[in-house]
């Protein structure tokens, strides 16, 4: 090795300058199956309906870099409007400067901590170039999580399982110090995923209205499911008065009381008392809640901490109120002839406001009502649809052109004649005085 005096690159400069060539190679392919598409569209457009206007050249910023392509405009004969067709079929907004799959990558940044401003260098990083500000990040967030969601389609639901917790934020720049914000996680039951077991077509809503909770929620139940009077509701949660109030929303509504916030409160009263304790773990992971009030009834009032009697008292008293909602659902469920295979106890509600709350309290921040409302909003999405779902308008014009099968692996050839394309316009000398001089003449004589 001492013989070679030739400088030699690392492995780290190796890997770096093949993936900024592969970038360049990715996006002279996107330029081409671009134009390519454009081409097609001038083809099977409706002349009728769309009369080119002019050609022009645009660029955009994707995972490979910046693109730049050039597109046609057409005037649309009926409206008297100007369109890029090519960005209707690709349902983009090309005035946006940045594609929609970067956006939603940046935007899935954003949405995983720790704030937009890691999410800008974690982006620039990984591309090579400054993509996008940590504002500019934000706003376009903000900007997705509000545009409305598409409609979906209602499903039949026999029993609906609703996980409600709230969570609390700091406000900047506000007379409230902080905000909670209400949210449900609905699903229609439990499936396996190869080892594990996953919440069926998990779906959350967010309350966001100046109305009562439960009316929100019921108006976001019928709008995604069949509820008829022979639907049920099990809702689980920490014991909040705004969650018990379900019962008297819903008829057929059983509420059940967190096992999390529970044990995590009566740890604090028995944890001390080994068998007590051990009682009462294996009574709420049965969901008997005879048997639970039973072992608190057994412990001596000596037994419990000086400090903490006077709150034992009124906890194991407010235990005893909600009896009925420590028992197990299923055994209702049961009696009313529903069939409770593959029922699972409650008790996601925790777990799931813990991801909330890793993204919103991390690092003690403080956030606007609308910035709140629109992570928690993308975050959601996200968990449902596995990506950010953007709501596309005005596309419904593109069915002027004849669509055919599109092989990508054709558009990637080489172009063995450029399209020129073709403008739209006058000659003012064929349209003026001159029209008939020798030159005039001539371009007439043009037109075979």
């Amino acid at each position: 090795m001492s013989n070679i005096t030739t400088t030699m690159p690392t492995m780290k400069e190796i890997e770096q300058w093949i993936f900024r060539k592969m970038q360049e190679e990715f996006a002279r392919a996107m330029k081409q199956v671009l134009e390519v598409l454009d081409q097609q569209i001038l083809e099977q457009r409706d002349r009728e309906h769309y009369r080119v206007k002019d050609e022009r050249e645009t660029s955009v910023n994707t995972v490979f870099g910046n693109v730049r392509f050039k597109r046609r405009l057409y005037c649309d004969r009926r409206s008297g409007k100007h369109v890029y067709l090519l960005d209707q079929l690709l349902q983009f907004e090309g005035r946006g400067k940045v594609s929609p799959h970067l956006e939603e990558t940046a935007i899935a940044f954003a949405s995983q901590g720790p704030s937009y401003r890691d999410s800008a260098k974690r982006l620039e990083q990984l591309l090579g170039y400054n993509v996008l500000s940590h504002q500019a990040i934000r706003e376009k967030l903000i900007e997705r999580a509000e545009q409305p969601m598409s409609e979906v389609k209602r499903r039949p639901a026999r029993v609906l399982f609703v996980e409600v917790d709230g969570l609390y934020t700091k406000l900047q720049r506000s007379k409230k110090r902080g905000m909670e914000n209400a949210i449900a996680v609905v699903h229609e039951g439990w499936e396996k995923s190869g080892k594990r077991v996953r919440l069926k077509n998990k779906q959350h809503y967010l309350h966001t209205s100046g109305g009562d909770f439960w009316e929100g929620f019921g108006d976001f139940l019928v709008e995604r499911y069949e509820i008829d009077e022979n639907t049920w509701l099990v809702v689980n949660g920490d014991g909040a008065g705004w969650i018990g109030e379900c019962t008297s929303y819903f008829h057929q509504c059983l509420y059940m009381l967190d096992r999390f916030h529970v044990a995590r409160d009566l740890k604090r009263f028995v944890g001390h008392l080994p068998k007590v304790w051990e009682t009462v773990r294996r009574s709420l992971a049965k969901q008997d809640a005879a048997a639970l009030i039973a072992a608190l009834e057994s412990v001596a009032e000596q037994e419990i901490a000086e400090e903490n009697r006077k709150d034992w008292k009124q906890y194991k008293s407010y235990l005893k109120r909600h009896e009925k909602h420590l028992d197990d659902y299923r055994k209702t469920l049961q009696v009313k002839g529903i069939d409770t295979s593959g029922m699972r106890p409650m008790g996601s509600a925790e777990s799931q406001m813990r991801i909330f709350a890793k993204r919103t309290k991390r690092g003690g921040y403080s956030w606007s009502e609308r910035g709140v409302r629109a992570m928690l909003w993308t975050m959601m999405r996200i968990k449902e649809a596995g990506m950010v779902v953007r709501t596309v308008e005005g596309h419904a014009s593109m069915q002027a052109t004849s669509q055919q099968p599109i092989n990508m692996r054709q558009l990637l050839k080489n172009v063995t004649q450029p399209v020129k394309g073709c403008i739209a316009g006058m000659i003012r000398m064929l349209q003026g005085p001159k029209q008939s001089s020798t030159t005039g003449m001539a371009l007439k004589a043009l037109r075979g």
